[in-house]
């Protein structure tokens, strides 16, 4: 009896120090954070408006992740790397970044596309997380990748391109969220509350390009104030939103525009109020938060655990191009993925506004998890639409 129990002893201390210590294996290192929350009173008090929204296209969109109008279309991307457009109930794909998978969480064969925005050109233009940053003719569909993710800028290639908006001078303002992991790990970023987002300016006339702030904490949605002097940053780790000068006296400063929210902030979009509306997936206050959010100051059980998570999706994504199992290889990249990491999360999802200052004016809910992951908030004639990273459908919610 004791040999067996010193085995057993033996065997874990050897697993855990494989795990924790082995130079073999990716490297996690999680550094801790420790932010508020807000309480959901005022203008946060929880309600059930978001649930109310209409789920348009069930089973027939995967991942509408943002929105763009023309000519009364609705342009969105999928996770199959596809742009679609619809209207009058009938969606139909206009373009592909990547090329056709069985399985769109091959993101590096399908491509994927997330921020999207019109330009003054008359083009969309939007980012692929794993190809760069395209443009797109509306008529014909033709795609120009106008800055491939395979570029250096300050002595680094683009892991993860997010979200992008443009001024009247050419100027591709653009979020790369990490220097380490890219979208198909992108749970890692969280895992480890990363500081290696970039948010960076490329012009589309001189092909400059620059760095304008670094050291972010998973930089997503971006957005140009009213005035063109500033950018908004959705940093998504840290639950806030900054305010990065570009224009000015203050250029280059970066200050906070709202803190202590809700939950992690993604796509920023313009209110016709001349606020901002920010789409926030799984929302929490100080009563309910999230067992990451408990488990946030134990790296070194974060830490084991990452390498763990890793080691063992990376095994079973490789075995799962030699086993002809639809079900399996399913499983293995949602694995590596890190959806598992999903039922941890509370699927309370909130779109809030926010005046010009960064004041919350109000919020809609959906505490019944009947819209969970929003990732954009759109408004557009009365109506908001709700896109997601991961839903099968697109939300429309009438104001």
């Amino acid at each position: 009896m004791k040999l067996w129990i010193g085995n057993i002893i033996l065997i874990s201390l050897a697993f855990y120090l494989f795990f924790m210590y082995s130079p073999f294996l990716v490297d996690i290192q999680v550094n801790p954070y420790s932010n508020p929350f807000r309480d959901f009173i005022g203008p946060l008090e929880e309600n059930n408006r978001l649930s109310e929204a209409d789920r348009l296209f069930i089973g027939e969109l995967g991942g509408p992740e943002s929105i763009v109008f023309h000519e009364g279309y609705l342009y969105t991307g999928l996770q199959d790397g596809r742009i679609v457009k619809i209207k009058d109930g009938k969606i139909t794909t206009v373009a592909r970044t990547g090329t056709a998978c069985v399985l769109p969480l091959e993101g590096r064969k399908c491509g994927r596309p997330l921020g999207m925005r019109k330009g003054k050109d008359g083009l969309l233009y939007f980012c692929d997380a794993y190809y760069g940053i395209f443009t797109m003719n509306f008529t014909t569909g033709a795609l120009n990748n106008i800055l491939p993710s395979n570029v250096q800028v300050g002595g680094q290639e683009f892991k993860f391109l997010d979200d992008l908006d443009i001024d009247d001078k050419g100027n591709i303002y653009f979020t790369d969220a990490t220097t380490k992991w890219d979208l198909s790990t992108f749970s890692y970023i969280m895992l480890e509350n990363e500081a290696g987002g970039r948010v960076i300016r490329h012009n589309i006339h001189s092909g400059e390009t620059e760095v304008l702030a670094k050291g972010l904490h998973f930089p997503n949605g971006i957005q140009l104030s009213k005035d063109g002097k500033s950018l908004l940053v959705c940093e998504v780790t840290n639950r806030r939103i900054l305010r990065l000068y570009i224009k000015g006296a203050e250029k280059g400063k970066l200050e906070v525009f709202a803190d202590a929210l809700p939950a992690e902030p993604d796509n920023i979009r313009p209110s016709s109020s001349g606020g901002y509306w920010v789409a926030f997936g799984s929302a929490r206050n100080s009563s309910n938060p999230l067992i990451p959010d408990r488990l946030s100051e134990y790296t070194n059980l974060k830490r084991f655990y990452g390498r763990i998570h890793i080691f063992f999706s990376d095994l079973l994504v490789k075995l799962s191009e030699f086993v002809d199992n639809f079900a399996f290889k399913a499983f293995a990249y949602r694995l590596h993925r890190g959806e598992v990491m999903f039922s941890l999360f509370n699927q309370h999802a909130i779109a809030i506004e926010f005046d010009a200052k960064g004041q919350i004016l109000r919020s809609f809910h959906s505490p019944d998890g009947k819209f969970p992951f929003i990732s954009e908030v759109k408004e557009q004639d009365g109506y908001l639409y709700i896109g997601s990273f991961v839903n099968p459908y697109l939300g429309r919610l009438q104001l």
